[in-house]
């Protein structure tokens, strides 16, 4: 069995048992204990579990952690793919980066570019906050205290007036015709801003591709994404999806 249809399979018996042991993953499925972790590893980097002592929990299937519950899963894989992201930031730009747990790691490789920054989450403005460039303009409004970002019409309004050489953003979920979102305001924040640029980059692990997680509100359809960055080769079927002109990149 691969290690995708591992995952798989423990994800659904995180379902069922809500937690396991690394040893019962190992005793389940034949293997050796170190693949057991490693497959552990890959589910907790991921976000797709939460690490316990001497194993994994689940996150809850049908909804989607809050910011800061997600902001708290240390992550290389998070880390390496906001590094291939900033290779797509360059001087003189205007872009969006959206509320993203990875995209505020990607803010923080910022320091010292000279651009603009327009954001609506409070954490990239954290994240950007100490550096002398780039510069940053926050979406002002109401303050979603949960996922941290702001939302209003008068962001709206902002948007409207704005043109991005780049559009980052993030997703709850990636469906068969767009990315998906759990809150509504946010999703129409960020389906304007994708309007509004010139290129849109998504920054999504591949679990997102399969998730179940309760994300209804679409933010952007697949033939507005020009590249993709996310963790591990997606299938095929899932390749066909996006125009043949969007790049897509893997770790």
């Amino acid at each position: 069995m691969t290690q995708a249809n591992r995952l798989k399979e423990i994800r659904r018996l995180l379902l069922e048992k809500r937690e396991l042991k690394t040893r019962e993953i190992a005793s389940y499925f034949g293997i050796s204990f170190d693949t057991a972790r490693r497959d552990v590893l890959r589910l907790t980097e991921t976000g797709q579990a939460l690490r316990i002592h001497g194993g994994i929990m689940a996150v809850d299937d049908d909804s989607v952690p809050s910011f800061l519950t997600r902001q708290h899963i240390l992550s290389p894989v998070k880390r390496d793919l906001a590094e291939i992201a900033s290779h797509f930031v360059h001087t003189g730009q205007c872009d969006f980066i959206g509320p993203s747990t990875t995209l505020n790691l990607l803010c923080q490789r910022l320091g010292g570019q000279d651009l603009t920054v327009v954001t609506n989450s409070i954490d990239n403005v954290l994240a950007l906050l100490p550096m002398q460039q780039p510069a940053v303009r926050l979406l002002g409004g109401n303050v979603d205290k949960t996922n941290r970002f702001t939302h209003s019409p008068l962001a709206m309004e902002t948007l409207r007036q704005l043109r991005f050489n780049t559009a980052f953003i993030g997703a709850a979920k990636v469906g068969t015709d767009g990315t998906y979102l759990s809150d509504a305001d946010d999703a129409a924040m960020i389906q304007l801003a994708v309007s509004r640029a010139q290129r849109v980059i998504l920054v999504a692990e591949k679990h997102k591709f399969v998730s179940e997680v309760t994300a209804p509100y679409q933010s952007a359809p697949l033939d507005r994404i020009d590249v993709v960055i996310t963790d591990a080769p997606l299938d095929d079927e899932v390749k066909k999806l996006f125009s043949p002109r969007t790049r897509l990149i893997h770790l």
